[in-house]
This record gives structure tokens, C-alpha cells and sequence, in this order.
């Protein structure tokens, strides 16, 4: 599993964000029925006919309506378009029921519950799969009707309007929101937003020390440049985050008006976004890290908030 599915599943490990999920994203109807304070995570783990286990599904189960009916909610985490996606939702829900019936959680002979499965996709790629292993399936028309249906619902999370929702503090739109980001400022200012917010609710500080890990170990490995963690700092974060954004801006602007400069070199920054060669890299940083000190920020500070050696920060200033 990579890092990043890692982190993604330990922050939908949270009652609130998968809550958040089904309020969001799913059918207003669902989610009116749904009695959230008994949301529950299940054991994923289950056999597959080679005998190898999953151990990393994300499933939960939810009481829906007056009466308990059970909805199991199961996550695929995909970064690249997946096309045997249709198969694997069908194989996965049967093996789910079927692990439901061994362990006699159900009894066969009554109602099965329902299952609905969610692909959240945060590639760059668009999301060219068949939603449903019907349209997969080439049957003559005598076996239409043995066709299955098994639809899954996808969240293509990097092409969603989530604004509205960011505002009513839905915090699966805020993480998806943070991960359309269009550079680093924009991603640091959202990010202390969210932080300042979470702050003040005690309730959330286990998932918002789970959000500086994403943040840390994901989205900010994603950037070209060293980036604060706007989840870290304590009381001095606004300024120090303050400082990087003035120093940034400003070295976008002399870079922006520096014209005809050997290719390579950090240039056009449109609300930070560095572009170049990694020798215009390490020349732009270098700057930034410069501008930083002298904004009075001690070696010391740039290297947490950076996450930079101090000995690699020294070397370039």
C-alpha cells in the first residue's frame, strides 16, 4: 500500500469525515435516513479464493431509517484510473456478504444488507472507467437479462465544486479542497484556515494531528519547494506562516519581472507556482530561504517549518 493510501485511510478512520462523506456527496435522501451516532467500523479484513487477505478496506455500517437496516460503506482509494475497477467492486461486495454469512453476523435466509461502494479518485488523469459492470459485460441479447448491474459511486475529488461545503466546514470537501489546491500559497492559506478552525474544537484533535500528517507526508511533498505545515507552530504559526507567504509573494514578483534569463531558472510564479529546472529550483529556493531569515526568522525556525536539515538550509544561504 502506498504512503499516500495509508494516510487516506487513517483520516476516513474518523466517524466525522466519513459522516461528512455521506452529507456531502451521496443522495440528500441517504443521508436524511441516516442515524450517524451509530456509524461503526468494521473489520475488512477478509479471504479471497487465492487465500489473500485485504486488510486495508475501509468499511463501516450505519443504521438508515426507523428500522435497522445496516448500509456497509466500502472506500477504493485510486490515484490512476483502474479499469478492472467494475470487477473488483463486484468481486469485493459478494466476498463481503459472503464473509457477512460465515462469520453469522446475517442469517442467509433474511435480507441481505445493502453495500455501497465509493471510488474516491484524486488522479490527474481523468476517470475514463465504466461506472457500472454492466457496461463492461458484451452478452447477445438472449443473455441480457443474466447481466448483472453493480454500479459504484465515484468521487472524482479533483473535479468537484466543494466550496459550498468547504464553507459549512464539511470536512471531506475541506481535505478534497486542499488537494485542488493550485500552489503553495493557496495550499498553506486553506490548510491554516483549516487549522484555526479545528483548533477550537477539542473533539477534533486526534483527525486534525492525522490532517498535518496528509499535509506533511503527501500534499507537501507534492510541492517543488520547502512549504510550512500550517497544522504546526502553535501560537506563533500566523506569523511565521505570514512571513513565508510575504517572502514568497515577493520573490514571485522579482522573478516575474525578471526577463530573458537562462532557461531553468524559477520564473512567471502566478500565486507561487515555480517552474523551471532543478538548477532554477535550488536558485529559487535558495532566495526564499534567504528572504525568510532576513524577514528575522532564525536558522532554527526555517528548519520546522521547512522540515530542511539546518546544515542543507545553511548552505544556501
Amino acid at each position: 500500500m502506498k504512503d499516500s493510501d495509508h494516510q487516506y485511510k487513517r483520516i476516513f478512520s474518523h466517524p466525522r469525515m466519513v459522516a461528512d462523506l455521506i452529507r456531502g456527496f451521496l443522495d440528500p435522501a441517504l443521508a436524511d435516513g441516516c442515524d450517524f451516532s451509530t456509524l461503526k467500523r468494521c473489520n475488512g479484513s477478509y479471504i479471497t479464493d487465492d487465500l489473500r487477505e485485504r486488510e486495508d478496506d475501509i468499511i463501516w455500517k450505519v443504521t438508515y431509517g426507523e428500522r435497522t437496516l445496516i448500509l456497509y460503506i466500502l472506500i477504493e482509494f485510486q490515484s490512476k484510473p483502474d479499469y478492472a475497477m467494475p470487477v473488483r467492486i463486484m468481486t469485493y461486495m459478494g466476498l463481503l456478504w459472503q464473509d457477512l454469512i460465515r462469520t453469522k453476523v446475517i442469517n442467509p435466509i433474511k435480507p441481505l444488507p445493502a453495500i455501497m461502494p465509493i471510488v474516491l479518485y484524486n488522479g490527474k488523469q481523468p476517470w475514463s472507467v465504466p461506472e457500472d459492470i454492466k457496461k463492461t459485460i458484451n452478452a447477445p441479447e438472449p443473455l441480457h437479462t443474466f447481466v448483472p448491474s453493480v454500479p459504484y459511486l465515484l468521487i472524482d475529488e479533483l473535479r468537484l465544486s466543494v466550496h459550498h461545503l468547504v464553507e459549512v466546514r464539511n470536512l471531506s470537501a475541506c481535505l478534497f479542497r486542499l488537494e485542488q489546491s493550485a500552489g503553495p500559497v493557496e495550499l498553506i492559506e486553506l490548510g491554516f484556515r483549516l487549522n484555526q478552525w479545528m483548533e477550537k474544537d477539542p473533539g477534533l484533535a486526534e483527525m486534525r494531528r492525522d490532517f498535518s500528517l496528509f499535509f506533511e507526508n503527501t500534499l507537501m511533498r507534492d510541492q517543488d519547494i520547502p512549504i510550512p505545515n500550517p497544522f504546526v507552530g502553535g501560537t506563533m504559526l500566523a506569523e511565521k506562516v505570514d512571513k513565508w507567504i510575504a517572502a514568497y509573494k515577493a520573490e514571485g514578483k522579482a522573478e516575474g519581472k525578471a526577463e530573458g534569463k537562462a532557461e531553468g531558472k524559477a520564473e512567471g510564479i502566478a500565486e507561487g507556482r515555480i517552474e523551471g529546472r532543478i538548477e532554477g529550483r535550488i536558485e529559487g529556493m535558495a532566495i526564499i530561504l534567504e528572504r525568510m531569515k532576513k524577514a528575522g526568522m532564525s536558522v532554527a525556525e526555517i528548519a520546522k517549518i521547512t522540515g530542511m536539515p539546518e546544515e542543507e538550509i545553511r548552505s544556501l544561504i
